[in-house]
């Protein structure tokens, strides 16, 4: 940290300061004139939250430590940045539950690309599935994204501009077996594409992403739909923001019908320095809208919607209102929102559900 910088924040006391001294203390190393070794930091994330439904089929509440993660990273010979993280136990006994990412990435400073190899978080397609959980605006991401999109993958990841586009691809394996890919399970890959539009904001992005299933039915990493397609936009208007996203599935592995969707999600920055200096005050909505060709083709959301009914329906509506208070940016926020959900079954065999689900959590991460 250069010293200019260090002795006006000794000179600021204000929480801000607090909270990037606190952060920094993260970094264990950090010699850029290293040739070998450039930097070390630890890295995690802390998402714990408060959550009740209150429905037609019944009621449930409880907490829920959401998120455990933590490990490190380091920059080797300045073009490379080698990462390992893990999911950790509630009860931090034992403490190792399961890797989550471990991954080493090619970043060379002379052109704008990158690479990565190895165990990956699948932040790839669609809108919400693209940002990261340390971002997101709701508290949980929708129905269709869930349904549609995997988590961790293992496999080859790459983007770079070209021209005025940002274009990305993958190939994964389609199964994991323990911590690492399983190549006897077919494969899966993603293509996707970013063109600057800004429409009537001042700032947006056009995305169509493209995500192809190969792999079988055995122990997949991926959903059981054989394409999954999303165009979205995502603007910015000074303190306002605004996605919009259409994703579909189809010619589902086990029968399931195809579904697609539409997610309406704005969010305004009602305040800064509210209470103290640097925080923010957001407003987030969200709608969703989803639809299954066939009967059945949708399922509730696991969290939390199916702690009290566990059907399945064809057409799904909900509508999330939430607040979050950033105390420093999206590294320590309180979140709290409010989503009413129905689910329609056209048969009327057991899926039906209407209900509000409450939320209220805080999350971290350095």
């Amino acid at each position: 940290m250069p010293a200019a910088q260090s002795a006006a924040r000794d000179k600021n006391s204000s929480p801000p300061a607090l909270f990037e001294n606190i952060w920094d203390a993260a970094t264990l190393y950090n010699n850029p004139e290293n040739p070998a070794v450039q930097s070390f930091s630890l890295v995690g994330r802390y998402h714990g939250q408060y959550w009740s439904v209150d429905a037609d089929q019944g009621k449930a509440d409880g907490w829920d430590n959401r998120r455990i993660i933590f490990g490190f990273q380091t920059a080797l010979y300045e073009d490379f940045l080698f990462e390992v993280q893990i999911h950790a136990n509630e009860s931090l006994s034992p403490v190792y539950r399961g890797l989550y990412v471990g991954f080493i990435k090619w970043a060379p400073k002379d052109i704008d690309y990158s690479a990565s190899l190895g165990r990956l978080d699948y932040v790839y397609t669609g809108m919400e599935r693209t940002t990261s959980s340390k971002k997101i605006s709701t508290i949980e991401r929708g129905l269709l994204v869930n349904q549609l999109m995997p988590g961790e993958v293992f496999g080859l990841y790459g983007t770079g501009k070209i021209g005025a586009h940002t274009v990305q691809a993958g190939l994964f394996t389609g199964a994991t077996k323990g911590e690492f890919g399983d190549f006897h399970s077919g494969l899966a890959s993603t293509l996707g594409v970013e063109h600057a539009l800004p429409l009537f904001f001042d700032q947006g992005e056009l995305h169509l992403d493209f995500l192809y299933n190969d792999s079988d039915r055995e122990d997949t990493s991926f959903k059981p739909y054989r394409n999954v397609v999303s165009l979205w936009h995502q603007g910015r208007l000074g303190p306002f923001s605004m996605g919009i996203d259409i994703t579909g599935g189809s010619q589902g592995l086990d029968g399931q019908s195809n579904v697609w969707g539409l997610t309406l999600l704005p969010g305004y920055k009602i305040a800064h320095n509210a209470l103290i200096d640097g925080d923010a005050l957001q407003m987030v909505l969200r709608y969703q809208y989803a639809k299954s060709k066939e009967s059945n083709g949708l399922l509730l959301p696991s969290r939390y919607e199916q702690e009290v009914a566990t059907g399945a329906g064809d057409r799904y509506q909900a509508l999330y209102l939430g607040i979050n208070y950033f105390l420093n940016d999206d590294k320590f926020k309180i979140m709290a929102g409010a989503e009413h959900a129905r689910m329609k079954d056209a048969p009327g065999d057991g899926g039906n559900y209407q209900g509000w689900t409450y939320l209220a959590g805080i999350r971290l991460y350095f």
